[in-house]
């Protein structure tokens, strides 16, 4: 984790880590020292393949195409590879943080801010490698009706 932030990658149990390299922009092979970049390494429990050894083949397909934050980051690209959803919930994160934060410092209606608010809370909340998208929608319209009955 560098400031914050996890960054991904498919060990092949050869001491080989294959991920999408934001420093380098493209997705490639590395050494477990190359790729730990001088942090510590931790083992995901929330991303995980069924079939290991297809999770490395199919990662290694990807070779040399382009990293972009948004749409394809390293936790796109490992989770494609162990053939689950893509989504990012860093930048799911991120997103509805800065999105429910700014309505809350900036809105001048008491619903929106405590949607907003809450938003932001749940988001920052979320265990890691969980999505905040339902449960902020959730909560951020439960207490959004729970202000506007209020008022």
């Amino acid at each position: 984790m560098k400031g914050g932030v996890t960054h991904y990658g498919l060990y092949d149990a050869d001491g080989v880590v294959i991920h999408n390299s934001k420093k380098l922009r493209l997705v490639k092979e590395s050494t477990l020292e190359e790729f730990s970049d001088g942090y510590s390494i931790s083992i995901s429990s929330g991303i995980t393949a069924k079939n290991r050894a297809l999770a490395v083949q199919t990662a290694r397909k990807y070779l040399g195409l382009p990293y972009h934050l948004w749409n394809d980051n390293c936790e796109h690209f490992v989770r494609v590879a162990c053939g689950l959803i893509k989504e990012s919930t860093q930048v799911q994160k991120f997103l509805i943080t800065a999105l429910g934060a700014g309505v809350l410092l900036k809105s001048e209606n008491v619903v929106l801010r405590t949607a907003g608010g809450t938003a932001a809370v749940v988001a920052m909340l979320t265990p890691s490698e969980e999505s905040p998208v339902k449960s902020a929608i959730i909560l951020s319209c439960l207490t959004a009706g729970i202000a506007f009955l209020a008022t």
